[in-house]
């Protein structure tokens, strides 16, 4: 059976808020996936720096206090991957989605992103945008066909000689005039559930490598 999303059940796979106390697990799960995934794409000391600046534990619990939403996708009660993603007054940014190597190719991913659209749209929120690496040709591809499309580019230094260079993609799930009243509830409702709650959901289709860096 498929959803308004045009995503399928998926056994055993729930979603659950990120507690105060993994935050280091969150960090040695992404690293195992960095450096698995983009070892060849980005320089590896890149992939070093990024890690340590945006996976610190100082740099995620203030992110989670700031109303950013951090997700594990459990699968048979086991993490199996994590997302992270917020609600601001023109829609939803996805941050990250990433997916333990070993599980590509079960339909997690688009698991993971049409959990992150129902939630988008439960706000109120008229789209999700998201940022994929440029040379990540295999997320680019999966991202296109969920229905995402190109709205521009995200190129920033990061120090260390480094740049992000980023696609922006969008994908709309909301209505036209969805509003900002909606938004704003939803940002509140959001506010409200994140101390632990979690939610079972579904979705079958291709989304096999992480999502941006």
């Amino acid at each position: 059976m498929t959803d308004a999303f045009g995503a399928r059940d998926v056994a055993g796979v729930r979603f659950r808020d990120l507690a105060r106390d993994e935050l280091e697990d969150v960090r040695e799960m992404a690293a195992r996936i960095w450096r698995a995934c983009y070892r060849g794409m980005i320089p590896d000391a890149q992939i070093e720096q990024m890690l340590g600046w945006m996976y610190a534990p100082g740099t995620v619990a203030t992110e989670l206090a700031s109303g950013v939403r951090w997700e594990w996708m459990e699968v048979d009660g086991r993490r199996a991957g994590y997302v992270s993603w917020e609600v601001r007054r023109e829609g939803v940014d996805l941050h990250k989605l990433y997916l333990e190597p070993e599980l590509h190719g079960r339909g997690l991913g688009q698991c993971m992103l049409r959990h992150v659209e129902r939630r988008a749209a439960e706000c109120g929120a008229p789209w999700v945008e998201l940022r994929v690496n440029r040379a990540n040709e295999r997320a680019l591809r999966a991202y296109r066909r969920a229905g995402y499309e190109w709205v521009g580019d995200d190129v920033r230094p990061i120090g260390g000689g480094f740049v992000m260079d980023d696609h922006i993609l969008r994908r709309r799930v909301g209505t036209e005039g969805s509003g900002d009243a909606g938004v704003r509830a939803g940002r509140d409702g959001m506010h409200r559930r994140s101390g632990g709650g979690e939610e079972r959901s579904g979705g079958e289709g291709g989304i096999r490598t992480p999502g941006s860096v």
